[in-house]
């Protein structure tokens, strides 16, 4: 039996789409060639290399000081991510995935 490889995707300081798939592209390790959208990070998950099967994601239940006051966009994004990644161990059964909420509230 092969051993597990966990990935933990912290998402906390993230502020624009691109740095979610810097994080993501980084940590699992991904083909240059894979493009950085939610349609591509299925295929990913589903059918592409990629580095991990343990995947905790770390993130704000609400991100704020998100650039141009999006962040509810952007939150609204982070957790299609998330669903992607929820989807994908719920139909495949390949990987887990545990999404852990920071708590926020201190922060301006």
């Amino acid at each position: 039996m092969e051993e597990r490889i966990a990935v933990t995707l912290d998402f906390t300081s993230c502020k624009y789409i691109p740095d979610l798939y810097r994080e993501m592209r980084t940590k699992m390790d991904w083909d240059e060639d894979f493009g950085e959208n939610l349609s591509a990070l299925w295929d990913i998950l589903t059918a592409m290399p990629y580095k991990g099967d343990d995947f905790t994601i770390i993130r704000p239940l609400k991100f704020k000081n998100i650039p141009f006051g999006q962040n509810d966009i952007f939150t609204e994004y982070v957790d299609k991510i998330c669903t992607i990644f929820q989807r994908a161990q719920q139909q495949y059964g390949d990987i887990t995935v545990t999404v852990r909420c920071i708590d926020n509230k201190d922060e301006d």
